[in-house]
């Protein structure tokens, strides 16, 4: 029978041994994103967190959510920027922070092109719907047996063609043909 004291030594033991393992791989893949390996591709690759899958991309944080080394870290940091290796909870961390967002409501220059773009494609749609509208109307078009167009205009003033009607056209075209004696 094994002591505890033995056991437990043995087992703090295997454990170190995994953490500088897991510590010399995280420095390995921290190596090859500085040679150049883009970060995403080392995540997906060899990444163990839920966020693999997705090149490692966690989403954004505000200060006061993450731990308090990992964020004084990260917002240090510029855009583009990797940490070194990190050792958490979990074991080892590389991260890489994509943008810094300024918190509150944006200076009007910022956001005045994307409001105009909004209010001008607002007031466009229904110019256009009623320039596509006026166009379909103008229009001479054969609309076949069973095709209903749900973009036709409620006005529509030209006559549809129907096959009889073309049979008949044709039948008074030859008539009047015959009578000025064209073949």
């Amino acid at each position: 029978m094994r002591q505890p004291a033995v056991d437990e030594a043995a087992r703090q033991a295997a454990e170190a041994a995994a953490l500088a393992d897991a510590e010399a791989k995280a420095n390995d893949f921290l190596k090859q994103i500085r040679n150049g390996t883009t970060f995403e591709d080392i995540a997906k690759k060899y990444s163990d967190g839920p966020s693999a899958a997705d090149g490692g991309e966690l989403g954004v944080f505000e200060r006061g959510k993450l731990a308090k080394e990992l964020e004084d870290k990260t917002f240090a940091m510029k855009a583009g920027e990797v940490t070194d290796v990190i050792r958490v909870k979990q074991g080892f961390a590389i991260l890489k922070v994509d943008d810094h967002q300024t918190a509150g409501i944006p200076p009007l220059k910022d956001v005045l092109p994307g409001i105009q773009d909004a209010l001008y494609y607002q007031k466009l749609q229904p110019a256009l719907r009623a320039y596509l509208t006026k166009l379909r109307e103008e229009a001479y078009i054969d609309y076949k047996p069973g095709y209903l167009d749900t973009g036709a205009s409620p006005n529509q003033t030209k006559p549809v063609d129907t096959p009889s009607d073309k049979n008949s056209d044709a039948k008074k075209l030859k008539k009047k043909h015959k009578k000025l004696g064209v073949l």
